[in-house]
């Protein structure tokens, strides 16, 4: 291998052979995207990869293939985070996996003093939302209501904003609240079909009143949504049909994704695609790989494009943000394949198959990449494009280059890859294919049992080698009776140095918090969670968490996760009773669940949101409950009465039943019932000495779930006979 360095070409004139290559560059490119292809690249594309596999072998296929990245049509997905204006350019907007999306702003009016904006996310279907903003916070929003839960839109018995959303399944029926407020102007027939859509108003306090700039001195608060998009047909999902888009699914699976996005270009239909093969390859993708911090599917999908974009540049970008490539089986089907850092080999041409070869050994090193430099779709940055520090990464610099040459940056840009595990996975292939030996090998007739291949050993007899070479199609040359095909050295290094996270990854950027109000607040602390079930059998989930100076208004939120993903956050009732407590009835037990609280002061300022506690897996705790708190003044008049007064509480966050009770009936009410952390109960009475000494007592006791008890919290007291009486 390390005589390849010096080797311009051999067997043949390296100048003839690039003249001879271009001739129809045209030719490879239509046959590898005939058919059913055809539809999903443009023909832009079809010269720009013609050109690729071609062309690279004279000027070295790095810098061919930065200069024809940097001239596609890139989209940048952060910006379509806002919400802007409707416009008769307005492009249509799709999205796929996870994202953040505001939209364009279709419709606004004012009635009275309130105002409605709708908002067009985009083309449906929307699967689930996990987070709403408003004016770039986070809030909460009731999902029965609408009703924006979070301060400072919350108020007693509603909200100043109400946020309701459509999911863009092309059943919409026009919104009835748009109707009522402008019957002259909505009617029952705009009904924005298949495009997932928010309406938001914005209820006025009255513009002279001080809460009216808290809330809007700036406008109203613009709309967004982290939401999952899209849904796929997969192959593998029992009841799946590939003619009833009612039973696909959402997933972030690599090759399904790249395959619906391919499905909505026209003339691309279920039956252009090769659903056995693209099965193989999603099980590949769910595979788990390991990574810096754990492991994760290997190859995953999410990402914002336009309908009016260029096709090949968006497929472009998403094929290479998954790692995959598109190839056609035998009888013209589209393949969407994942690309192993070490791949088979599909046959060997050996010296009785090639007659001659040209060779360029890399582009000069003067010119060839020696740093790395990624970016990706990063939930990390809030659905933006994130880069990774490579620092301290050996394969993303090659030092010595950099020393003699000085830095010539490689820039990948993978805007569908949601991973900064799985981008520097797919960034080390691709620099290292930039960095490599490229050429054209002439065979005889064997060439093109290639056709529709895509990987071949190549034995090169002058240097005793035979590597595995990424080829293109092959040319057939029917005077000659020859077939050419260009070919790409396949990087050694991905084959002899497998792909280990603990020296060959980068953290990923650090996780930008969501904007939140600044705050002079101290940041409050969950202290402690718990799902309980009642004697009755109702469930409710509860956190405990800190108070701070200030604060006058708690929001405590949960949201649990289903499959791996977290669903929206959910408002719960705060309460002030021995301690800060919040309380949902809902059942979380198995179910991995994140809380988290902030405080807000009278005048609406908010702190931060607390760290998130992540409980991974819910289950109801029936370990002894600590003893209750039990209080008991005794007061003696003078005139033989003795008055009681108890307080009892528990702050045990598993106690479901609360017995508070007496032996003496003259201390009342007592309880036995339900209960909650911090609840006080209270009793008392006035008893009178008599004829015998009165022993007294007070007992208070708390039950788990399953009637575990906690000790007794117990109190006694003896009252003396009365004097004036004989025994």
């Amino acid at each position: 291998m390390k005589l390849w360095k010096f080797l311009l070409s051999a067997g043949g004139s390296y100048l003839a052979m690039t003249a001879h290559a271009s001739a129809d560059p045209i030719s490879i490119g239509f046959f590898l995207f005939a058919g059913p292809l055809g539809a999903a690249f443009s023909f832009g594309a079809l010269v720009t990869a013609a050109q690729i596999g071609l062309y690279a072998i004279g000027i070295g296929a790095s810098l061919l293939v930065s200069s024809a990245l940097s001239k596609s049509q890139k989209i940048d997905p952060g910006q379509y985070k806002n919400t802007f204006e409707n416009s008769p350019e307005g492009s249509e907007i799709n999205a796929i996996g996870r994202c953040r999306l505001g939209g364009v702003r279709t419709f606004g009016n004012t009635r009275n003093r309130d105002r409605y904006r709708l908002t067009c996310h985009a083309k449906g279907p929307m699967v689930a939302i996990e987070e709403y903003f408003l004016g770039g916070r986070e809030v909460v929003v009731d999902s029965d209501t609408g009703n924006v839960s979070s301060p400072p839109f919350a108020k007693s018995g509603g909200s100043w904003v109400t946020f309701k959303t459509k999911v863009g399944d092309g059943t919409e029926t026009a919104w009835p609240e748009l109707i009522s407020a402008f019957p002259n102007t909505w009617t029952s027939a705009h009904r924005v079909r298949g495009i997932a859509q928010s309406l938001v108003k914005y209820v006025s306090p009255g513009i002279y009143t001080e809460k009216f700039g808290q809330l809007y001195n700036q406008g109203e608060p613009e709309s967004a949504v982290t939401a999952r998009w899209n849904v796929v047909y997969d192959p593998r999902e029992a009841g799946a049909d590939k003619d009833n888009d009612a039973t696909w699914v959402w997933s972030m699976n690599g090759p399904l994704c790249a395959a619906r996005i391919m499905l909505s270009y026209p003339d691309m239909t279920v039956d252009s695609f090769d659903w056995d093969f693209i099965a193989a390859e999603a099980d590949k993708a769910d595979t788990m790989v390991p990574t810096l911090t754990g492991t994760e599917p290997r190859s995953q999908c999410s990402g914002v494009w336009l309908s009016e974009g260029k096709r090949g540049d968006t497929m472009g970008q998403v094929l290479e943000s998954i790692g995959c490539e598109v190839t056609r089986s035998g009888t013209g089907l589209v393949r969407i394949g994942l690309i192993d850092d070490a791949p088979t080999a599909d046959l060997t041409l050996t010296d009785d198959h090639i007659v001659s070869y040209s060779w360029r050994s890399g582009p000069e090193a003067a010119e060839r990449p020696n740093v790395c430099r990624i970016s990706y779709y990063s939930p990390e940055r809030g659905y933006e494009m994130g880069e990774i520090d490579m620092t301290g990464i050996a394969w993303a610099r090659v030092q010595d280059e950099i020393d003699r040459y000085g830095e010539k940056i490689y820039d990948i840009e993978l805007p569908f890859c949601p991973s900064a595990s799985q981008a520097q996975r797919i960034a080390r292939r691709l620099f290292l294919q930039a960095r490599g030996d490229t050429g054209v090998v002439q065979t005889n007739m064997a060439g093109l049992a290639l056709w529709e291949r895509s990987y071949a050993n190549i034995t090169f007899s002058d240097i005793e080698e035979t590597p595995v070479c990424k080829v293109a199609p092959p040319r057939e040359d029917h005077e000659r009776g020859e077939a050419e095909l260009p070919f790409t050295v396949w990087p050694q290094e991905l084959i002899d140095s497998p792909w280990n996270p603990a020296t060959m990854e980068a953290a990923a950027p650090e996780q930008l918090p969501n904007l939140q109000y600044e705050s002079d607040l101290d940041t409050p602390s969950v202290a402690s969670t718990a799902v309980v079930q009642y004697p009755g059998g109702a469930y409710e989930t509860r956190m405990r968490f800190s108070s701070v100076a200030g604060g006058s208004i708690a929001e405590a939120n949960y949201r649990t996760y289903t499959g791996g993903l977290p669903d929206i956050w959910q408002g719960m009732t705060e309460y002030s009773a021995n301690g800060q407590f919040a309380y949902a009835a809902v059942n979380t037990i198995g179910k991995e669940t994140e809380f988290r609280v902030r405080w807000f002061n009278g005048d609406g300022e908010a702190s931060y949101f607390s760290d998130v506690v992540n409980v991974p897996d819910m289950q109801i705790d029936n370990s002894v409950p600590a003893e209750p708190y039990l209080d008991v003044q005794v007061t003696n008049n003078g005139v033989g009465d003795y008055t009681f007064e108890v307080v009892a509480y528990s702050t045990a966050m598993n106690a479901v039943r609360f017995v508070l009770a007496s032996n003496q009936p003259e201390i009342t009410p007592g309880y036995d019932g339900d209960t909650r952390p911090g609840l006080g109960y209270t009793a008392g009475g006035t008893i009178s000495n008599g004829p015998a000494a009165i022993n007294v007592t007070i007992t208070a006791t708390v039950y788990t779930s399953n009637g575990t008890p906690s000790p007794v919290a117990t109190f006694t007291y003896v009252i003396p006979q009365d004097p004036n009486t004989n025994p």
